[in-house]
């Protein structure tokens, strides 16, 4: 270094990247330090990669003497070497190591490059896979993978100096002056694993694919690869400054980034700052934030940023208090207008003053904003929330924006609403002609009624309009933008109205309701109906509707979509539920209870509305109730409800579900291709069932906690699995379409995969792993297809005659219900066989009507449940129309069966008897249901594994006879027929 010092040459010319410094080092090293020693220098460099090769595969950075001497005849003059003692309890042994860890990295990779072609190709390509298997683990937790996932972690610094060793002006020099060949083709292997890998994980492990593509320094091959990304995610860890100068490197040599996540102190941001304004979307997680930031709102304005900026800061700690903004959000939106929302870091003291502001959102267009100083702007904002400021007046937010121009909308969060108010909102409504908008929302408490009273009277006089919801403030131009008659809040006569009816939606009676289609121009659309027999509350299996009924009725209900014209001038308010369009014929629905997946805490309480849409405008009421499932209105006329969020609050954790429905597989297909459906917990499954007929849908359970706007990705074992997209961000989507959030591909002879979600930005399991069965059939057919109580008894009477056994049970249940007369229950009761006995309670029911028909099916599921699933699921439900192999037995089968049967249950010690058909569904058992359900299932994996089995040792073999013995009771099973 001295010497290029005196020279005048520049230190740091051909240093740029971390291999040119290693190579540097190491060359000035073998020219000053190696001239004595009885090796070459290639024979050095051989044995010096060899041994580290061998420690890096091994995990071992301590050598012993014995080995190192097996690949170099004199390693205490080795000047990459460290020779020291190291001491056991009762002996010394010399040991020797590298000078630092990150030699043996160095050293492994030169080594690589040195073997030759053929040899160098292979472990290379082993290198690169071993990594990319610990990738795709990463996302497991056992013994086995943790091993994994630490040996690909050490691993990942020699394909950095791999790829460093690939650029020629800088090594060639190196290996010319030792009369060293390099392998040609290691830099297309790592280019286009580079390019494989950088299109296969765009979130994770992107940094470190970022740093290769640095050490490369191949311009032309980092744009190719960066211009194919649709996003780069690099929040989940601070950026350090060595990191930064890479970014800064590659966004350089890049002509558009798409959406960028970045996580980076204000320090470190300015080494960025010039390469970041050609982003389209930028999202920042600072530490602080400055007023250097003003220079990327000035590329928004500018339009070199396109359509979003975000900026975030950290947790503020008390040390960093002055530092006031909290967060910064800037969004694009329709017209070329952009928004910006401040959100401002305030005491939490008691005494905190009345003219208190906690987020300023300003509305403005595009040109207007490029001629705005930002960095004055910010400079005031700072001041903003000192209580020595508010203290005075308002003129200090008259300040604050007059810097900007061309102000279209303002909207403030405040502390509270006081009289103190009203002098600010004049002189901003007077100081700024281009305003439109003025809204403030209060967060402490509702609008006083005396300032409500003043506002109005005085607005009016001067050409503007005053709407109050709760505890929110509108103002607007009298441009009949929202009129009193286009938003109908209602709060305080809602309030005044009578609350009778609207309990607990918990003790509401559940039923099914039948499905109807109305019209040609409907028919894909799930139209339901409910015929109310009497008052009361009645709530709906499938969608958890709850309808509260004065009277005797007939209602039809059914999804439709959210239109978004109809929800203009609601910026603030995003749909948090599906829209119902209800109708009732006698008009005797009194209240309704609408499902919401929100959880509630003290922030975001508040956050529910629902909207009623009728003649073309929206009414947003108050609800009168809101409990942990349901929010409560009363209702007048009908037509379209649903649920509306404020998204003034900041996003937390709403319930949710995930599901699973497997695509059928056609005859040239090699793979099965599993959809997983991120949804809101109060999206209907049977909406999402409807559209997705031809699939089968997977039951399994289904709840989890996801968080609107957070990023999650999915992960699924077997490895060989292909999940798409890596990532995906959970939105709440209520139609009218459900496309799958991501896609998995499972080879066709897999018959189980385990898959678990994983919420990116926190780094957790949000839904833990389990194994998901692809072998079985769809429990539930969709809904237009599934059949009524009605339906089933028609569909299924000779099987019924012949198959209950619990004839008097059900008899017993009805006659308690007064839904049977007590001359046809002595009828029954008298009657013989069993067979008599449920012809005649048959006939009863045709004679009652719908409602003792779902009586009689509620207590038939309920004695006899494995008969209800079979004749539902197997060749009399709505998917088989024709017989199959897995049917069940015919009658003449079933005189073996019972012949069988009774043999067996006269075996001294016999407990109990099952018969399952081919497919493990019991169709006849003497033991308990739960008993049943779980020996049937049980057994039937254990025979199906033991004939496989067997058949691999003698395909001849059919298995007819297996014994079981657990611990503590034994189990013979015996096939039947070849159906049972």
């Amino acid at each position: 270094m001295r010497e290029r010092f005196s020279d005048g040459e520049d230190v740091m010319s051909g240093l740029e990247t971390t291999s040119s410094i290693y190579v540097d080092f190491v060359s000035t090293r073998l020219e000053h330090h190696c001239q004595g020693l009885s090796q070459s220098v290639p024979s050095l460099l051989r044995s010096l990669g060899q041994l580290a090769e061998r420690g890096m595969l091994e995990q071992q950075v301590l050598f012993d003497e014995k080995t190192v001497h097996k690949t170099m005849s004199d390693p205490a003059d080795n000047p990459f070497l460290c020779e020291f003692l190291f001491k056991r309890r009762i002996s010394r042994e010399t040991m020797f190591s590298f000078m630092h860890r990150s030699f043996q990295e160095f050293f492994t990779a030169l080594y690589y490059v040195l073997l030759d072609e053929e040899e160098s190709k292979r472990k290379v390509s082993e290198l690169l896979h071993t990594v990319e298997r610990g990738w795709a683990l990463s996302c497991w937790s056992d013994r086995e993978t943790n091993v994994t996932i630490s040996n690909s972690k050490l691993l990942q610094p020699v394909i950095l100096f791999l790829c460093g060793l690939c650029k020629e002006e800088w090594i060639s020099s190196f290996f010319e002056k030792h009369n060293m060949a390099v392998s040609v083709n290691i830099e297309t292997q790592l280019k286009e694993w580079i390019n494989q890998c950088s299109q296969r994980y765009q979130n994770e492990h992107m940094l470190f694919i970022l740093h290769c593509l640095y050490e490369l320094h191949e311009k032309s091959f980092v744009g190719k690869v960066l211009e194919h990304l649709d996003s780069i995610d690099l929040s989940n860890i601070q950026l350090k400054n060595a990191d930064c100068w890479m970014l800064r490197f590659c966004f350089q040599n890049c002509v558009n980034i798409g959406k960028l996540r970045l996580n980076v102190t204000s320090d470190n941001l300015k080494i960025l700052q010039s390469t970041l304004c050609s982003c389209e979307e930028l999202w920042l997680k600072v530490d602080h934030i400055t007023d250097d930031t003003g220079d990327l709102i000035s590329a928004l304005g500018e339009g070199k940023i396109v359509k979003e900026l975000i900026i975030q800061d950290q947790k503020s700690s008390k040390a960093s208090l002055k530092n006031r903004i909290k967060s910064l959000i800037i969004t694009s939106i329709k017209d070329e207008d952009v928004m910006l929302c401040f959100r401002l870091l305030v005491s939490r003291s008691k005494t905190r003053p009345s003219l208190l502001i906690s987020e300023l959102t300003l509305t403005c267009s595009r040109p207007e904003m490029s001629t705005v100083n930002w960095r004055i702007f910010l400079q005031k904002l700072q001041r903003l929330s000192s209580p020595q400021v508010l203290s005075a007046d308002g003129s200090f937010l008259l300040d604050v924006l007059h810097s900007v121009s061309g102000l279209k909308k303002v909207h403030l969060q405040i502390d509270k609403f006081t009289i103190r108010w009203i002098p600010t909102i004049f002189s901003l409504l007077q100081g700024f002609p281009s305003l439109n908008v003025l809204g403030i929302n209060s967060t402490a408490s509702f609008i006083p009624f005396d300032i409500k009273q003043y506002l109005g009277e005085s607005l009016t006089q001067t050409g503007w309009t005053l709407t109050v919801l709760m505890k929110s403030v509108l103002i607007e131009r009298d441009r009949k933008s929202f009129t009193e008659e286009e938003l109908k809040t209602n709060i305080e006569s809602k309030r005044a109205e009578s609350t009778s009816g609207q309990s607990c939606s918990g003790d509401a009676e559940v039923f099914t309701p039948e499905f109807v289609q109305q019209d040609d121009e409907d028919k894909h659309k799930t139209t339901y109906r409910f015929v109310c027999p009497h008052a009361g509350q009645f709530r709906c299996s499938l969608t958890s509707l709850v309808f509260v009924m004065e009277g005797e009725g007939e209602v039809l209900y059914r999804v439709v979509s959210w239109d978004p014209r109809l929800l203009v001038g609601f910026e603030w308010m995003k749909p948090a539920g599906p829209l119902y369009n209800i109708d009732c014929f006698n008009g005797s629905i009194s209240g309704l209870h609408l499902p919401h997946c929100e959880i509630f805490s003290e922030e975001n309480k508040d956050s529910l509305a629902v909207a009623h849409f009728t003649g073309g405008n929206v009414e947003v009421m108050k609800p009168l109730q809101v409990n942990e499932t349901h929010v409560m209105i009363d209702i007048r006329d009908l037509s379209l409800f649903g649920l509306l969020r404020r998204m003034i609050f900041t996003p937390s954790p709403v319930a949710a579900q995930v599901l699973l429905f497997l695509r059928p597989i056609t005859a040239r297909q090699r793979e099965n291709i599993l959809d997983v459906h991120l949804l809101p917990s109060n999206v209907p499954l049977s909406e999402v069932k409807d559209q997705h007929t031809e699939n089968t849908h997977i039951k399994t359970s289904s709840k989890c906690s996801l968080t609107l706007g957070s990023e999650y990705s999915l992960c699924c074992e077997p490895e060989e699995s292909t999940v798409q997209p890596e990532t995906e961000r959970f939105e709440s989507i209520f139609g009218p379409n459900y496309h799958p959030t991501f896609e998995v591909f499972v080879n066709v002879d897999t018959e189980e995969v385990r898959l678990s979600l994983l919420d990116k930005t926190e780094g957790k399991e949000v839904w833990v792993p389990r194994r998901i069965l692809l072998t079985g059939k769809d429990a539930d057919p969709p809904a237009h297809k599934r059949l009524t109580e009605s339906g089933f008894v028609k569909k299924h009477r000779d099987e019924l005659i012949q198959r209950v056994s619990s004839v008097m049970t059900i008899a017993d249940g009805l006659r308690t219900k007064d839904m049977i007369p007590c001359e046809m229950y002595s009828k029954v009761h008298d009657a013989e066989p069993r067979q008599e006995k449920m012809r005649l309670l048959l006939d009863v029911l045709d004679s009652g009507g719908a409602a003792v028909k779902a009586e009689f099916y509620r207590l038939l599921k309920k004695e006899e449940r494995c008969l209800v699933d079979e004749l539902e699921s197997g060749p009399s439900g709505p998917h088989n129309e024709e017989p199959t192999e897995a049917a069940a037995p015919e009658l003449g089968d079933m005189a073996e069966v019972e012949d069988t049967l009774k043999r067996i249950q006269g075996i001294n010690g016999v407990i109990g008897t099952i018969v399952v058909n081919a497919e493990g569904i019991p169709i006849k058992t003497t033991l308990d249901n739960s008993t049943t359900v779980q020996y049937a299932g049980l057994l039937h994996q254990l025979t199906t594994k033991a004939r496989s089995t067997v058949r691999d040792i003698d395909p001849q073999n059919d298995l007819t006879f297996l014994r079981i013995r657990p611990r503590n009771t034994r189990s013979w099973c015996r096939q039947i027929k070849n159906t049972c």
